[in-house]
């Protein structure tokens, strides 16, 4: 069941669950046009952030 929300309530919910995604937004797009930043490509392996190390098992999980 969802709540019904007001006008004012639904406008505090669009902004709280938009701010977040624009400002993750334009942190790429800032490191990308203006640091120079490349932009990042999937090659088929498994993604993990710089300075994460991961332990050596199976040749098919790097």
């Amino acid at each position: 069941m969802a709540l019904k929300l007001s006008p004012a309530g639904q406008r505090l919910a669009t902004i709280i669950v938009s701010a977040p995604l624009m400002v993750a937004t334009s942190w790429i797009l800032y490191k990308r046009l203006v640091l120079g930043e490349e932009r990042r490509t999937a090659d088929g392996r498994a993604i993990r952030p710089a300075g994460v190390k991961v332990e050596r098992t199976d040749e098919r999980d790097l």
